[in-house]
């Protein structure tokens, strides 16, 4: 009986430069002359673009050391667009969202330093029961 290999589906990008060009593509197309977003850059925007089937699937690539620093960078531009839209403080819940979906947190965290040195002396202030009260 012959045995059941399934291999998974071909890379979509063997060659990472060409895997650049069409990250590059994607934020040529919703940017204007000036460089300005014509619309947010997006995790899923840019996956579709690159033609994925979701936006995990740009990660696999991640973890393809010729294609690390392109998705790095693309992502970290797509953090940088919310970040910059969240400084802005009008109507940022949205951006704020999403930058904590990139693992960013709004909790404050309060560090307290000091030389304080304790010492414990302990005196004893109560007496023994006596047996003959009893």
């Amino acid at each position: 009986m012959a045995k059941d290999v399934r291999m998974g589906r071909p890379p979509k990008y063997t060659s990472p430069e060409k895997f650049w060009e069409k990250i590059e593509e994607y934020f040529d197309k919703i940017t204007d002359e000036d460089g300005e977003y014509k619309k947010p850059p997006t995790v899923s925007g840019l996956a579709l673009h690159l033609g994925f089937l979701d936006r995990k699937s740009k990660y696999h690539y991640r973890d393809k050391d010729a294609f690390f620093e392109p998705v790095k960078i693309a992502i970290s531009r797509i953090e940088s667009y919310h970040e910059e839209q969240a400084a802005g403080g009008d109507r940022c819940a949205g951006n704020i969202f999403i930058l904590k979906n990139f693992g960013w947190t709004d909790r404050q965290e309060v560090t307290q330093k000091s030389d304080m040195k304790v010492t414990w002396n302990e005196e004893r202030t109560y007496k023994k029961d006596d047996d003959s009260e009893k």
